[in-house]
């Protein structure tokens, strides 16, 4: 292929490539997460004993549950309380003024709605039931969960909570 075909097959091909990428919803090639810290659920939760409610502090008022602000953490952080680098890195972040630009860990399509106060308050339904163990982790997930419409239907059937299209989707 010395006449240029085999460049223009591979012009073509290497477009055709880029358009099939590019058509994959970008929620989905971003699902690697990063967080500001490696924040250890661990240590806070079983070694410290503090609640969710601690540094999420909306779970049980409001559809979201919040991510931990610069305030909140700069409430025990602003002297190193241990040894470790990543507090290290959170002190001198804290110390700069800078926000915590934290990443949700667990999300659903924009078109359904989902209120942790009413999964956590008025059906009494557990954080590990849809977070599974996280509080024992000593790292963040390096990825997002996404919530399947399946996860969701099977709860609700299991506990008698409504399944109708319109009780979810807005």
């Amino acid at each position: 292929m010395t006449d240029g075909r085999g460049w223009i097959l591979a012009g073509v091909s290497g477009f055709l490539l880029f358009l099939i990428g590019s058509s994959v919803p970008s929620a989905l090639r971003r699902s690697a997460v990063e967080q500001p810290i490696a924040f250890n659920h661990q240590k806070h939760v079983k070694d410290n004993d503090l609640a969710c409610s601690t540094c999420h502090e909306y779970y049980e008022k409001e559809a979201f549950s919040g991510l931990p602000t610069s305030e909140i953490c700069s409430s025990c952080h602003l002297e190193p309380q241990g040894k470790s680098e990543e507090e290290r890195k959170l002190v001198r972040l804290l110390k700069a003024g800078a926000p915590l630009d934290w990443k949700p860990l667990f999300l659903q399509p924009p078109h359904v709605y989902y209120s942790h106060r009413l999964h956590v308050m008025t059906a009494k339904i557990d954080c590990p039931v849809c977070h599974g163990g996280i509080a024992q982790t000593s790292l963040p997930p390096g990825r997002v969960r996404r919530l399947k419409m399946a996860d969701c239907i099977d709860c609700h059937e299991k506990r008698g909570a409504p399944t109708q299209c319109t009780a979810c989707h807005r």
